[in-house]
C-alpha cells in the first residue's frame, strides 16, 4: 500500500495528523477537489467520474490535486488517484482546515455535485479562491427566484411557479394553478425531494 503516507487525516479539534511533508509547492501549484461525499441521488457515481476526470486532469497539466472525499466507494478516494487525500466530511469547518494548511491556487467545487456546491459560497466569502464557473452564478442557478429573474431577463418563458414555506402557500398555490403542479425545493442539482402533485 505505497500511498498511505499521502493520506491525512483531521483530529476532532482541528489539528492537522499527518507525517506528510507540506513544504509549499514551488513548481506546481496545489489545487484541491472537493468529492462527491456519501452516494444519494443528485450526488452520485457521475460525480465521482467527475471528480476523478479533474483530478487526472489537473495532475496532467502539473498541478497537484488534493482530494477532500469520506466515501470509500468512490474511486477518488483510491489512494494513488491523487497527490494527497483526505477522508474527511465534505463541511465548511473542515474544508477551510485543509486549505488552511494546504494554501491551495482554489478549490474545484463544481465536479462533486450538491453538497460542494453548497460550500461554494461560504468557502468564497472566507477568501477561498473557487475555481469555475463563480459562486454567483452558481447561485443564480440554484436560487429558484434568481433563475426566474434570469429567464425573465433573457426572453425566456417558464410557467407559473411561486416560492413558498408553509404547506398552506404550496395548497393555495396549486389550487389557483391548477394540477398537476411540480414541487423543487432551491439548492438541488438533481430531482431530489422533487415532486409532482396531482
Amino acid at each position: 500500500y505505497s500511498g498511505i503516507e499521502d493520506d491525512v487525516l483531521l483530529a476532532g479539534n482541528g489539528d492537522v495528523k499527518s507525517d506528510v511533508d507540506l513544504v509549499p509547492a514551488k513548481e506546481k501549484s496545489r489545487i484541491v477537489v472537493l468529492g462527491c461525499g456519501c452516494y444519494r441521488i443528485g450526488s452520485s457515481v457521475e460525480f465521482d467520474w467527475c471528480s476523478v476526470s479533474c483530478i487526472k486532469t489537473l495532475r496532467s497539466l502539473g498541478h497537484e490535486a488534493i482530494v477532500i472525499n469520506c466515501n470509500p466507494e468512490t474511486v477518488s478516494t483510491d489512494f494513488d488517484e491523487s497527490d494527497r487525500l483526505y477522508f474527511e466530511e465534505l463541511s465548511h469547518e473542515v474544508v477551510m482546515d485543509i486549505t488552511e494548511l494546504e494554501q491551495p491556487a482554489g478549490v474545484v467545487v463544481s465536479v462533486g455535485g450538491q453538497t460542494p456546491n453548497n460550500l461554494a459560497m461560504g468557502l468564497h466569502k472566507n477568501g477561498i479562491q473557487v475555481l469555475g464557473t463563480h459562486v454567483d452564478s452558481i447561485d443564480m442557478c440554484e436560487n429558484r427566484f434568481r433563475f426566474s429573474k434570469l429567464c425573465d431577463s433573457l426572453g425566456i418563458d417558464q410557467p407559473e411557479w411561486a416560492e413558498f414555506t408553509t404547506v398552506e402557500e404550496a395548497f393555495h398555490f396549486a389550487k389557483r394553478s391548477g394540477f398537476p403542479c411540480l414541487v423543487r425545493p432551491s439548492y438541488v442539482l438533481s430531482g431530489a425531494a422533487m415532486r409532482v402533485v396531482d
